[in-house]
């Protein structure tokens, strides 16, 4: 050993008398061990005193934990309080590794081995080792300090976590002691002691020019004085209880209270949001600081623990509030900006696309222009704009859940608008759909109820008829029918007239003058394309017959005729 460091320990409390211990075999070779990994602790450097006990502490890459809680073996009710013939040659030390520590005797020697004995306890009360002579003897070109060298190895020993061996030295037949030997195996985790953000480098680059000066690199009890009240802040450690940082404060160092020479010796993990956001894994420095590069906003929390103790956990919380733009709210509503703007768009090309398509054939194109001028007409930027504001209300009033599930129907309906632009004839299973989920909007504007009827002699699934053709009616009804009522009612029925199946809208609102042209635009392009599909079909026509009186609401009957098989 090249460097002998005198160390010094105290122990804390009342410790468990129950312990299992393991302890090395007399064969063990002391050439097996690597004494690179190893602090030694005695008293004293005299080569001509009595034999003293030396203890071999492995580092496992840390030198000193700077825990500030001790073991003192001085406590009342301690045996070690009454050992008054101890003297100074009692030594009480930590170990913060399950690995075995190992002890020598320098000062004894093959010649006079014989003259000694020694003995390992566990707690100070139960005897693992009884009163042994000593037979071991470390390689001859092993030295220590300026000890002769040769001199008496007793092996290695171990106990577990919170428990403390205890290795007696005398000679035979004396019952004063020699030299004696506490070890306590302590448990540690990593303690934080400061953490600095981007804007404290210079003062972080300036203290950790000597990263092992703990007391440098500490927090000062002022340091968050100006962001957080006294009750924010932890006493022990002078660091906020619940850190909270702007989103350009995500570049952080957290200091250790270790001197930690080897990256190896400490391990962490990173959740986020309740996931891992960086497995566990050795630390990316050979100091006690932990960088953390680029955060993206969150809820974090920093679990750490030293490799020799991988059972003993310790964490920090932290949050990093995301930017405005960054913002659930904002991302929701640029969503369905973004969409309606390139639901517009596709709508515009669909159209113009459309047009060039029916350029060949006059009548037919007249009717499919028709067709997309009442998709127009259904869907026109006023209903969007409601739907959309009736959704961004339920978003501010914080019913996301309501929110979504109106903003799926909304989506559902633009999906059939779009699909179905390109069909005449849809099923009447899928026209029905696409007119509960536009009554489904509407509920968010309006208050009132809605009913559908379908006579169990129709399928349905095999029956087809005009997209759309029925919800320019329906928005009438809403529109001029309950649209100013606290308990309005729509009723929509599908019913079979031999081969002919005749639907049937009533609403309970006020009426209204059919005879005006002012009734809606919808109404008019729906006339129109009931005429254009009757040229075009004059075996099925359609039929369309309004009754409206004030007071007593509005039906509006659409006759199919030999539409039915």
């Amino acid at each position: 050993m090249k460097k002998i460091l005198i160390v010094s320990f105290s122990l804390i409390g009342v410790l468990n008398l129950a312990a299992q211990v393991k302890w090395a075999d007399t064969t063990v070779k002391f050439s097996d061990v690597d004494w690179n990994n190893y602090s030694t602790s005695y008293l004293g450097s005299d080569a001509k005193r009595d034999p003293v006990l030396v203890t071999a502490i492995p580092y496992n890459g840390i030198w000193n934990m700077h825990d500030q809680s001790a073991l003192d073996m001085d406590f009342s009710g301690s045996a070690f309080r009454f050992r008054s013939n101890l003297g100074d040659g009692y030594r009480k030390l930590f170990t913060y590794s399950e690995g075995d520590v190992y002890f020598l005797v320098p000062g004894i020697f093959r010649p006079n081995a014989h003259q000694y004995e020694f003995r390992v306890l566990i707690n100070d009360s139960i005897q693992l080792k009884p009163w042994s002579e000593i037979d071991q003897f470390v390689d001859d070109d092993f030295g220590l300090n300026d000890f002769p060298k040769g001199f008496a190895f007793l092996g290695g020993f171990h106990a577990d976590w919170d428990q403390y061996l205890v290795v007696e030295l005398r000679k035979k037949n004396e019952t004063r002691l020699t030299a004696a030997s506490v070890v306590y195996w302590k448990p540690a985790a990593p303690q934080i002691i400061n953490i600095f953000t981007s804007a404290e480098l210079n003062e972080l680059l300036l203290k950790a020019k000597k990263p092992f000066d703990i007391p440098a690199l500490a927090a000062t009890p002022e340091k968050w004085q100006g962001r957080y009240t006294p009750d924010q802040i932890d006493s022990s450690n002078f660091l906020p209880k619940n850190l909270s940082l702007a989103p350009d404060e995500n570049n952080l160092t957290f200091v250790l209270s270790a001197d930690v020479y080897k990256k190896e010796a400490l391990t962490y993990t990173l959740i986020r949001d309740g996931r891992v956001y960086r497995k566990p894994g050795f630390n990316d420095n050979a100091n006690n600081l932990i960088s953390l590069r680029s955060l993206p906003p969150g809820q974090y929390s920093l679990q750490m623990n030293y490799a020799a103790q991988p059972q003993k956990v310790s964490s920090y919380s932290f949050e990093i509030r995301p930017a405005w733009y960054q913002m659930l709210i904002v991302k929701i509503i640029g969503v369905i900006l973004i969409a309606g703007f390139t639901f517009s768009f596709f709508l515009w090309w669909k159209l113009k696309r459309q047009k060039k398509k029916t350029a060949a054939e006059q009548a037919k194109k007249e009717q499919l222009q028709l067709g997309l001028k009442s998709i127009h007409s259904q869907f026109n930027p006023h209903f969007m704009f409601n739907a959309l504001s009736s959704i961004q209300g339920l978003i501010n009033n914080n019913k996301i859940e309501a929110a979504n599930r109106y903003l799926s129907d909304f989506g559902v309906l633009i999906r059939s608008a779009l699909t179905d632009s390109n069909r005449e004839l849809v099923p009447l299973e899928r026209e029905l759909h696409t007119l509960e989920t536009y009554m489904k909007l509407e509920q968010l504007r309006f208050n009132f109820a809605y009913s559908i009827f379908l006579d169990d002699r129709i399928n349905a699934a095999a029956i087809e008829l005009p997209s759309l053709l029925l919800q320019p009616l329906i928005e009438n009804s809403v529109k001029h029918g309950i649209s100013g009522m606290d308990k309005g009612k729509i009723e929509l029925r599908f019913t079979k007239q031999e081969q002919s199946l005749l639907v049937s809208i009533h609403d309970n609102g006020s009426g209204f003058d059919v005879a005006q042209s002012s009734t809606g635009f919808g109404l008019k392009l729906t006339k129109d394309r009931i005429g254009l599909l009757n040229e075009m079909m004059p075996d099925q026509k359609i039929s369309l017959n309004i009754d409206s009186e004030l007071q007593q609401g509005t039906t509006i009957q659409l006759l199919f005729k030999n539409w039915l098989t």
